[in-house]
């Protein structure tokens, strides 16, 4: 008896499970080139992500707010 296939499906995005973001996405956000987030993957300056692949990267929406949130300054004096 033949076994049945099982069919694949994408998990769909959920309020609680947004989907991850592109490095475009990110740099659109942030306001800053594609290369500059390459930049901060190789030195660890920017926002933690996710590596699917060799060459696929995203990025989780709660570390791109953690990162802008970490940034937050009210003054640019040192202390």
């Amino acid at each position: 008896m033949e076994q049945p296939k099982l069919a694949i499906r994408a998990a769909a995005p959920t309020p609680h499970h947004p989907p991850l973001l592109t490095p475009e996405d990110v740099a659109a956000r942030l306001g800053v080139s594609r290369k500059a987030l390459e930049r901060w993957r190789c030195t660890g300056d920017g926002p933690r992500f996710v590596r699917l692949g060799h060459k696929t990267v995203r990025y989780r929406h709660e570390d791109l707010e953690t990162f802008i949130s970490d940034r937050i300054v009210a003054s640019t004096a040192m202390s």
